[in-house]
């Protein structure tokens, strides 16, 4: 396998200490992205590699960070003299305590495929070739209208005061497509994807016959009528609402920042009973968990909800040492910004209910399978909106039309803690959330 570290970060770190840093940090990264597009027709592909260096220093508690992508010797000391110069003009940051004191990994094995740290155009064509095929076998009036797929690795080495070097490799793939279909009574759409730590493990003429057939299902959509509908949202709903408005809200740096609904409710009820959440930090089957975070200190699997109850906030080191307590394994970064705590994956426990039981439940409702604009919503204030762009209304128990329309408006914490009537047993693994499908119960959606 190609080895992409070919730069002496302790030699980096000992130059910062000679300059004049108390304390310092350095930060290397690796990343070589090969992606492709497509429609019908295979368009293009794309290889970038890009090797990044952040450099954080500290001196007493002035605090600068540096990040460069010129690695050349010129460039590096450059840089290094640069961070220096901006900590010792810096005011102090009372909250300064000093770097991660704990470095480490997990076990490294299932991070990575290492194939894909050199995987070539003809392996994402192959990928392309079966997504479209599936597209276009599930209806001769289907066609896949844009469509990428994505080979991805990752390598990151950081030093600091307190050990180093350690190092960690991630990898992952991704195949999305979406489709249009057509007849006498109009066009529906549809798209989705599929994300894993392997090429081999992705589905892609699965995904193409799916959101093919989906899509045709979706002629003759209309907008909802304005009401109060029991929604069911699907796993991919469920899960992006859970990344939008819960991940900022649990991270410790909002909480000490007065930026969080969440401030101080420890140990207190804020979701139904039968809801659970688990940051699965360290488990490799989930995209974002990793060896050690973006501190170098090792992951772990934080209960965040336990049966409704708010259990635990997320740390870097930086916000766990202000509260004299142990980073959770959750610091994330580019290589020129500070760490933030952030989720690495959001693991939403399963339920005991199907689809098909929340369907035949449901007299008067609206199974919703995609929307956009939820990013836009308030995660302090807790407002929620999301514009339906496909789903199905329901009637008696039975799926009787297609909608193409409407606004979800809910408070979202007003949903976790009355709103939840069903939890689904049918997991769906997402980028950084895995969510079950949820039944909600009374929720104003805005149509025609």
């Amino acid at each position: 396998m190609t080895n992409y570290v070919d730069i002496d970060i302790e030699k980096i770190y000992r130059r910062a200490l000679d300059l004049g840093a108390s304390e310092a940090e350095i930060y290397y990264s690796v990343s070589r992205d090969l992606s492709l597009n497509f429609s019908e027709d295979i368009e293009r592909a794309e290889v970038v590699v890009s090797k990044s260096l952040g450099i954080r220093v500290s001196i007493g508690k002035k605090i600068a960070i540096v990040g460069t992508q010129d690695l050349s010797p010129r460039g590096i000391e450059d840089a290094v003299i640069k961070a220096i110069s901006i900590a010792r003009a810096a005011p102090e940051d009372p909250g300064w305590r000093g770097f991660n004191e704990k470095l480490g990994s997990v076990s490294k094995e299932g991070f990575a495929d290492k194939a894909i740290a050199s995987i070539g155009p003809e392996e994402l064509v192959e990928i392309a070739v079966s997504t479209i095929e599936g597209v276009m076998s599930s209806s001769p009036s289907t066609k896949p209208v844009r469509g990428s797929c994505s080979a991805s690795y990752h390598r990151v080495e950081i030093i600091n005061p307190y050990g180093g070097p350690v190092s960690r490799e991630e990898t992952g793939s991704w195949v999305y497509v979406y489709a249009k279909a057509s007849s006498d009574k109009g066009e529906g759409t549809y798209g989705d994807y599929h994300a894993s730590r392997s090429i081999k493990d992705l589905r892609p003429h699965d995904l193409g016959v799916k959101v093919g057939s989906m899509a045709k299902s979706f002629i003759g959509g209309r907008a909802p009528e304005n009401d109060v509908y029991d929604l069911i949202l699907a796993p991919r709903i469920f899960a992006s609402f859970i990344g939008v408005m819960l991940s900022p809200a649990i991270s410790a740096l909002a909480v000490q920042r007065g930026r969080s609904p969440l401030i101080g409710k420890i140990n207190s009820r804020i979701a139904v009973e039968d809801l659970s959440i688990v940051d699965e930090g360290s488990d490799p089957r989930y995209l974002g968990a990793r060896s050690f975070d973006d501190e170098g200190h090792p992951t772990s699997r934080n209960i965040i909800i336990e049966k409704g109850v708010l259990k635990s906030y997320i740390y870097d080191s930086y916000t766990a040492k202000i509260e004299g307590r142990a980073s959770t394994g959750n610091a994330w970064r580019s290589y020129s910004s500070p760490p933030t705590p952030g989720p690495n994956h959001l693991s939403i426990q399963p339920g005991t209910s199907s689809i098909d039981e929340m369907i035949r439940s449901t007299k008067r409702g609206i199974y919703v399978l995609s929307t956009i604009g939820e990013w836009l919503s308030n995660p302090v204030s807790g407002n929620l909106n999301a514009t339906i762009t496909n789903a199905y209304l329901i009637e008696n128990g039975e799926i009787v039309a297609p909608i193409n329309g409407g606004v979800v408006s809910v408070d979202f914490y007003e949903m976790l803690m009355s709103k939840i009537y069903m939890l689904g047993k049918e997991v769906e693994h997402r980028e950084r959330v895995s969510a079950p499908p949820v039944l909600l119960k009374s929720i104003r959606v805005a149509g025609k």
